[in-house]
This record gives structure tokens, C-alpha cells and sequence, in this order.
């Protein structure tokens, strides 16, 4: 069968899919991979085949100017209040409402020639399956137009189905607090109306998901899941020599993600403070940073090699201890190779607030809409940026399922001391509980159906859902 992943352009967003993308492959499906066309050389360097959208001379959409901004925190707040939140919910649903729908806003936009070009070749193609990213939504209205079947690739805690499930629920206390009852699907209705169909509950949630979220991380929702084992892919790399041999004392490596760095300058402060408390340590740092997170280091203690990128992949069977960001994806490199981890988590509310700045002085932790490092930085006038949480999305989930299954610590640079920070690095290294915690965590994950289990279930319920 044909088989189209559709994946924002993003790393993060891609390398979670590559694994099932080449179980379809490896069992004699074509397989293709549609997604902005500066992200081509990603896809082709993973082995699969590119379908580029728009012109890779012209940025994506995320880093327009014009690209949709976060949603107020008065506007999130009367939300939560209307749909009877309490604290933990409000985080799933700020998660949603003021971070998620702002990528899902930049391919189903109809001024853009992305989704009209994704639909145009789904039409010739004709796949038989559509494997769509939750945050690239013109992939269920490409693959209605085209007669596929069509899922959802989850890369996190599935926070829009849940928010969904919600809305739906509260839909009468929604308007009459005069809410609407679905932002999202406003968001989808000038794209689905210019191709003759209603925003339904298909186009919100795919006729199924596929979930790599191990039990303990995975929200309840009314979605139809496949259980996927995440099978760690961090990019194609030649393998540094140094890493062929064995280190000589405890290797800890510290990865902050590939998200934030593009547009935060020193990294909250956490990258110079975790530095600062490994200093002196009998242990060997490797520290995949670039510049904008090393800004504000001193100096860069002799134990510490710090290297722009390496594949977790590669440096993972290395290593002792990881401290990460709490990304999932960051996440599942240390799980497949029985690695304790420390995760950085403030424990903060994921709400983001309007501030104002200086467009030439970026701050510590803001963002811009339109702005990236290297990419995207001529903002010349003055706009609002917001201020971010010192933390990652996903960070304070992945935090609680590590430390309680043993398998690792938690990491507050706002909270803890230098000295208390090199204690938690420590401990991670030397306590023989924590890597038996690794070992039960490995052991949940290895018992999860892998890529090329799930494959003959893709086939059946394709053949059960596409049309004609």
C-alpha cells in the first residue's frame, strides 16, 4: 500500500515517526514524507522519500511574521474556568489551548500554498494510509479528499484529544460564557469549507492514533490508540571516533532539546549553573549545547566536552547518567539504553505571559513569533514576546514517571543550590537503586509492540477505513 506521513518540520516532530515510517517500508510499502520543503534534506537523510511543500527558499510557516501568536492568559483562564478545571487539568489544558494550537494555525491556513499543495498530491498519489503529525492538520482533509485512511502520529502526552474531550463535554457552559466550542476546529473551517466538507470529529482526532507513550504517560481520552514502542532515531551522524572508546570515569551527559535553542539566550540560567555544580566532579560531561545556551558560562570546567550535536543514539550506550530538558524525545534515548536520568523541571505553571522588549535584545527565556536564531531575526520593530516557562512542555510529566519508577531524579535550577544540584548529579551516578529503576523502565518499554509489530495492524485498519 501507499503509505504519506505528513510531520511539521521539526526534529522534534520528525524523528519520533521515522521508525514506523521504515517498518512500512521494510515490509514493501511506498512511503512518502510531505512536509515544508526546506525540510527535505532531513527526510532524504533518514533513508525516505520527500514530498516538499511551498518553495525551500522561503521560511516556514512558524517563523512569519504574520504566524499566530499564544493566546492571553485572561482568555485561557475563562476557558478553564468554563470548562471546571482544577490545577493539574489547567496545565493539559494551557498545553492545548495557549501552545499546540499555534502550530496546528500554520499549514491549515488557505492564504499559504501548503495545504493546497499537500491535497494536490495526495490526489495524484492517491495513498492508501495518511500518517498525520496532530500539529500539521491539513493532513485528515488531505487524506478525505484522496479517499485514505488516516492517523494520528503522537510525539507526546496526547493534550489535544484530552482538551477536545473536554470541549465537547462543557460545550453548553462554553457558550454561555460566550466561548467558542471549538477553537480548534475554527481554526480548521476556512480549510475544510473551500474543500466541501465539515469540520468533524474524523478531521479533529483521525480515524485512530498511534501512541508511543509508555503506560504512566499516556492521558485517557475517547480516541481509538495503537500502543507503538518509541524507538529512539536521533539523525544521521558519522560516529565521532572518541566515542568508540569506553570513558575512563562515569560519563554524564547533559541535552537541553532542539527546540528552545533557536531562540532563547542562555537557557534560564540552568546550562551555566548545572556546569558550575559538575566542575571538580569525578565524572566525564559531554554536553550537546550550542552558543545561544552557553551564554552566561564563565568557563567551561575541564571535565566538561561541550559539542554542538551528537545522536543521543550514539552517546547514550556511553554514558551513566543523562540530563535533559524532558522532552519525549530526549527522553526515550536514555529508556532504550537502560540509562538513569535527571530531568530538568521547575515544577511552574506552563503559562506564558505578554511582555515587552527590546527586538534587537532578545531576554533570557522569551519568545517572538517570527524569530529564530540564524533563521529568522530581522525584527525591527518593537512586539510583544512572551515569557516562558524555565521548563520544557512535556517536562514536569516526564519528570514525575521518571522519579517514580526509580529511575532517576528531578533537577530544579530555579530552587536548588549549586551544591545541592552536584548532590542530585551524584546520586544519579552512584545509587544502584536508581539504575534498577532503568532496568524496570526499560523492561515497561521493551514490552510495548515495536514499529514492525504494528505494521500488520496499520494493514488491517487501513482496509477497514479508506474509502473507494
Amino acid at each position: 500500500m501507499r503509505v504519506l506521513f505528513v510531520v511539521y518540520p521539526s526534529h522534534a516532530h520528525f524523528w519520533p515517526a521515522v521508525p514506523c515510517a521504515w517498518a512500512l517500508q521494510s515490509a514493501g510499502h511506498e512511503v512518502r514524507v510531505a512536509s515544508h520543503a526546506r525540510f527535505e534534506g532531513s527526510v532524504t537523510a533518514a533513508g525516505l522519500t520527500p514530498v516538499g511543500l511551498g518553495d525551500a527558499r522561503v521560511d516556514e510557516a512558524r517563523t512569519r511574521p504574520d504566524a499566530r501568536a499564544p493566546s492571553h492568559p485572561e482568555e485561557v483562564l475563562r476557558y478553564a474556568d468554563a470548562l471546571g478545571l482544577d490545577a493539574a487539568a489547567r496545565e493539559h489544558w494551557i498545553a492545548y489551548f495557549q501552545w499546540l494550537l499555534n502550530p496546528i494555525s500554520d499549514y491549515v491556513r488557505t492564504d499559504l500554498p501548503y495545504a493546497d499543495e499537500l491535497i494536490d498530491f495526495a490526489r495524484d498519489w492517491r495513498p492508501d494510509l495518511v500518517i498525520w503529525d496532530p500539529t500539521f492538520a491539513c493532513g485528515p482533509v488531505a487524506a478525505k479528499v484522496s479517499g485514505a485512511a488516516h492517523a494520528r502520529m503522537l510525539i507526546g502526552p496526547d493534550y489535544l484529544a484530552w482538551s477536545l474531550d473536554r470541549l465537547a463535554e462543557r460545550r453548553t457552559e462554553l457558550l454561555a460564557a460566550g466561548l467558542s466550542p471549538n477553537p480548534q476546529a475554527e481554526l480548521m473551517a476556512p480549510l475544510a469549507e473551500k474543500y466541501g466538507m465539515e469540520v468533524d470529529d474524523e478531521l479533529l482526532y483521525g480515524q485512530w492514533s498511534i501512541d508511543p507513550m509508555p503506560p504512566g504517560l499516556v492521558l485517557p481520552t475517547s480516541t481509538t490508540t495503537l500502543s507503538m514502542r518509541y524507538v529512539p532515531y536521533n539523525g544521521a551522524e558519522p560516529f565521532p571516533r572518541w566515542l568508540h572508546r569506553r570513558p575512563e570515569r562515569p560519563r554524564v551527559a547533559l541535552s537541553l532539546g532542539e527546540s528552545t535553542r533557536r531562540f532563547i539566550k542562555g537557557d534560564w540560567g540552568r546550562t551555566p549553573k548545572i556546569l558550575e555544580a559538575v566542575d571538580g566532579l569525578d565524572v566525564e560531561m559531554i554536553a550537546t549545547v550550542n552558543a545561544p545556551q552557553l551564554e552566561g558560562v564563565e568557563r567551561i570546567p575541564d571535565n566538561v566536552r561541550t559539542i554542538e550535536w551528537v545522536p543521543l543514539t550514539q552517546l547514550m550506550p556511553t554514558c551513566s547518567v543523562l540530563i535533559h530538558h524532558g522532552g519525549l524525545g530526549t527522553f526515550g534515548a536514555p529508556v532504550a539504553a537502560k540509562v538513569p536520568q535527571i530531568v530538568c523541571d521547575t515544577g511552574e505553571t506552563l503559562m506564558m505571559q505578554p511582555v515587552e522588549v527590546d527586538p534587537k535584545m532578545p531576554g533570557d527565556g522569551t519568545y517572538r513569533v517570527g524569530f529564530e536564531f540564524g533563521i529568522s531575526e530581522d525584527v525591527v520593530e518593537k512586539v510583544t514576546s512572551w515569557e516562558l516557562p524555565a521548563k520544557k512542555l512535556e517536562a514536569t510529566p516526564t519528570a514525575d514517571y521518571v522519579v517514580g519508577r526509580g529511575a532517576g531524579l528531578r533537577l530544579n535550577h530555579r530552587t536548588q543550590s549549586v551544591e545541592e544540584i552536584r548532590a542530585v548529579i551524584l546520586t544519579a551516578v552512584e545509587d544502584p537503586a536508581i539504575q534498577r529503576g532503568a532496568q524496570d523502565v526499560f523492561d515497561t518499554w521493551l514490552a510495548m509492540p515495536s514499529p514492525a509489530d504494528v505494521v500488520p495492524l496499520l494493514e488491517r485498519m487501513t482496509l477497514e477505513h479508506r474509502r473507494g
